[in-house]
């Protein structure tokens, strides 16, 4: 808004009426864009204060999740499905706390039926990587019901045989399925 030349000189005799008047109506807004310009450079430090202060909040945040994921990382399982070429059979491979623990699940039609019960619509079709991924939902929803916490040398309770079959009824009891139909 701000000019080079003098706008008192433009009054002169160099303007015609209308031209006056645009001029009159610019000299009225000078004020008002001054006040703009202020809130706009008084709004910009706000923002940078606001934005440096979520910074430092989400900042500490992921220092708080570090910790957490260092100090609980022995309670944290790692559940993966592995293959036996020899016989077809799929086995579930449990890790936590440094100590490995695997089950055997069966051949893949027989986890299927196993797993049915979970689904309104028929699985049989589906592939293999769905079949995977439902086994390690199922797993990861009722593990630590196998795992002795304090126990950090060996984590798996001895009294409580992991197998699929007790897998699949901790499951049903856990009500952490979305359709259930009866065996």
């Amino acid at each position: 808004m701000k000019s080079n030349f003098s706008l008192k000189l433009l009054k002169g005799n160099f303007l015609n009426k209308e031209e006056l008047s645009k001029l009159n109506e610019l000299e009225s807004l000078a004020p008002e864009y001054e006040r703009l310009l202020k809130t706009r450079k008084r709004l910009s430090e706000k923002l940078k204060d606001l934005n440096s202060r979520i910074k430092i909040v989400e900042d500490y945040q992921l220092e708080v999740a570090l910790l957490l994921k260092k100090n609980n990382k022995h309670l944290a399982p790692i559940i993966s499905i592995g293959f036996d070429k020899r016989w077809a059979t799929y086995n579930c491979i449990v890790k936590i706390s440094g100590s490995t623990k695997s089950f055997y699940l069966g051949k893949e039609d027989s986890i299927k039926g196993k797993v049915q019960q979970f689904h309104k619509n028929n699985i049989m079709s589906r592939g293999i990587n769905f079949l995977k991924s439902e086994i390690i939902k199922i797993v990861s929803t009722v593990i630590m019901q196998f795992i002795d916490t304090k126990s950090l040398n060996d984590p798996f309770k001895k009294r409580i045989k992991l197998n699929l079959d007790n897998v699949l009824e901790r499951y049903v009891a856990s009500g952490e399925w979305d359709y259930w139909a009866s065996r």
